[in-house]
C-alpha cells in the first residue's frame, strides 16, 4: 500500500495497483479497520462481519438512524465532476418488511443527518446531493417500490431520476426479497456513480450478475444545488419499523469525471485482437 499526502486534511490511502480509470482519487477505503478520515454520526459504526471491518451506517434494529461523512470537505473537480464506486451488503432484515435503505451523499456542511424511517437519514439534509438505494415501499413517493435507486437533491426526498434495479420492483416479506435484483437479499452489490459535469449516471450489480444502468445520464447542475466546489461525501441510512444492517464494505471517491472501461469479455477480445492485429471497439456497460 502507499500512503499518499494529507489533501484537505483527510488522509489518503491508496493501492498500487489502482486501476487508471481511478486517476485523481482523494479517499480511498479497501475496508473500514481505520475510519480515520471520517464523522460518524448517530448510530453508525464498525462492525466485524464474515465481510471483515465494515462501516455499518445503521444496524438491523428498528428506529435508527446513522452517517457517515469525510470529515473534512473534498475538492471536487472541474464543474464539480466526480466519480465513486463502493460495494454494500444489508442482512439481518426484519419487523414490517426489509428498510429502509442507505443513500451516497455530497452535503455543503458536515455531518448533516435528516429523518430516519422513510426519511432515509437523508431528508432534511439542506445543499446536498444524493443517490438513493431505497428497500421500502412508501407509496407514490417512492413510485410504489420497495426496491428502487434514486436521485435526491436538496435534502428532499424528490426521486429526479428513478431506477429499479434489473427491473425488480417489489422486494418484501409476501413477495420475497431474497431473489437476484433485490437489494435486501444479502448479496454483496457493488455501486457505481458518476458525474461528468453535467450529467450524472448510477449502476449497480448484484454480486456476480451483469451491472445494471438505473441512473442513465441525468442532466443536473451540481455546482448550483452545493453552492460551493467542495463537498463532504459519505452515507446516511435509516430504519423504521422494518430495519437491517446496512453495511459499506469498502468505498472510493475521485474527483475526476467517470472513466468507462471495457468489460471483461470486451477486454479478452481485444487482447486476442492486438495478437491478430484485429481492432476491436470498447463497449459500454449494458442498460
Amino acid at each position: 500500500m502507499r500512503v499518499y499526502p494529507l489533501l484537505a486534511g483527510l488522509a489518503v490511502i491508496t493501492s498500487t495497483t489502482a486501476a487508471p480509470a481511478w486517476a485523481g482519487v482523494v479517499v480511498n477505503y479497501p475496508d473500514f479497520s481505520s475510519t480515520a478520515g471520517l464523522t460518524l454520526v448517530n448510530n453508525a459504526a464498525t462492525a466485524t462481519t464474515t465481510d471483515g471491518t465494515v462501516l455499518r451506517v445503521v444496524p438491523g434494529a428498528t428506529s435508527r438512524s446513522g452517517a457517515a461523512y469525510s470529515a473534512t470537505p473534498v475538492r471536487l473537480g472541474s464543474n464539480d465532476t466526480f466519480s465513486t464506486t463502493f460495494q454494500f451488503r444489508f442482512t439481518g432484515v426484519g419487523g414490517i418488511d426489509p428498510a429502509d435503505g442507505i443513500t451516497f451523499v455530497l452535503a455543503g456542511a458536515p455531518g448533516g443527518l435528516g429523518s430516519l424511517g422513510g426519511g432515509l437519514g437523508y431528508q432534511g439534509v439542506g445543499n446536498s446531493v444524493a443517490v438513493e438505494f431505497d428497500t421500502y415501499d412508501n407509496g407514490p413517493t417512492d413510485h410504489d417500490s420497495s426496491n428502487h435507486v434514486a436521485l435526491d437533491t436538496g435534502g428532499a426526498l424528490n426521486e429526479v431520476a428513478y431506477g429499479n434495479p434489473y427491473g425488480v420492483a417489489t422486494c418484501d416479506f409476501g413477495v420475497g426479497y431474497s431473489a437476484t435484483g433485490c437489494m435486501a437479499n444479502g448479496d454483496k452489490w457493488t455501486a457505481t456513480i458518476g458525474y461528468d459535469g453535467s450529467k450524472l449516471t448510477a449502476t449497480v450489480q448484484d454480486g456476480a450478475a451483469p451491472a445494471q444502468t438505473v441512473i442513465a445520464g441525468f442532466p443536473i447542475n451540481l455546482a448550483s444545488l452545493l453552492g460551493t466546489d467542495t463537498a463532504y461525501v459519505g452515507f446516511t441510512g435509516s430504519t423504521g419499523a422494518g430495519y437491517e444492517n446496512e453495511d459499506i464494505l469498502n468505498w472510493q471517491f475521485a474527483n475526476t469525471p467517470p472513466n468507462p472501461v471495457p468489460e471483461p469479455a470486451t477486454l479478452g477480445v481485444l487482447g486476442l485482437g492486438l495478437a491478430g492485429l484485429v481492432a476491436v471497439r470498447r463497449k459500454r456497460a449494458p442498460r
